[in-house]
């Protein structure tokens, strides 16, 4: 199958959130004097993520992921700090921080040169990701970008898919496919719009869920092979 449209998630996707975060979160840890190890950010890490899952399903609300988080992190570490104050310095640090997984360039440019058109769809907070993307320097090769947190509503949800299908011109949904890491928030857009999706597993590890998926990789390279 030929696709003519990838709808890209950018955390864990095309962005190394893992390292990117890591490094946010013990430069936070060091500027307010929280003792940390390096280990604790995966504690962290844990909390975040089924944060934005719940998020995701509409579960709660955004100060429920950005505050409640370290809220949750300092009751499990039994730490002391202010979560607000916290939260600004990690953000800051994040929206500075870019780190690509090794292939995104190349894969984006070339998709590119084969005439596809590139779309970043993403669950992130504006001013990290608008700032990310700025230093990354994708921006070249993105079509168009759909944030969450400018929209007003999330992956999966319709308003979302909605939004995206009206800000792409000439859209064809038999010729778009999705690309993400995620089994809440990626695969299921596509599943309930009729758009196929490919899930990027870089662990490779054996997936335990029922969520159906039309395609699996590894590595953005394999994408290669949905455009010649």
């Amino acid at each position: 199958m030929k696709y003519d449209i990838f709808l890209f998630d950018a955390d864990d996707t095309l962005f190394d959130f893992y390292n990117t975060g890591k490094k946010s979160f013990l430069k936070a840890c060091r500027d307010k004097g929280v003792p940390a190890v390096e280990n604790d950010y995966d504690i962290y890490s844990d909390i975040n993520q089924k944060r934005w899952d719940l998020f995701s399903k509409g579960l709660i609300d955004k100060r429920s992921v950005v505050i409640g988080r370290f809220d949750e992190y300092k009751t499990v570490k039994n730490v002391d700090f202010d979560s607000e104050e916290f939260y600004k310095e990690y953000e800051k640090n994040l929206s500075e921080t870019c780190i690509l997984f090794p292939e995104t360039v190349e894969v984006l440019t070339h998709l590119k040169s084969k005439g596809v058109r590139n779309y970043i769809i993403t669950n992130g907070l504006k001013t990290v990701q608008r700032n990310r993307l700025s230093i990354s320097g994708l921006y070249p090769l993105l079509d168009g970008v759909f944030i969450s947190d400018e929209m007003g509503v999330t992956k999966p949800q319709k308003e979302y898919y909605d939004l995206v299908e009206k800000g792409i011109p000439n859209f064809y949904k038999e010729k778009t496919l999705i690309v993400g890491d995620s089994l809440v928030s990626d695969i299921p857009l596509g599943n309930n719009n009729g758009i196929d999706t490919c899930l990027i597993n870089r662990s490779g590890k054996k997936i335990e869920s029922d969520v159906p998926y039309t395609y699996e990789i590894k590595n953005l390279k394999e994408l290669y092979k949905f455009v010649e």
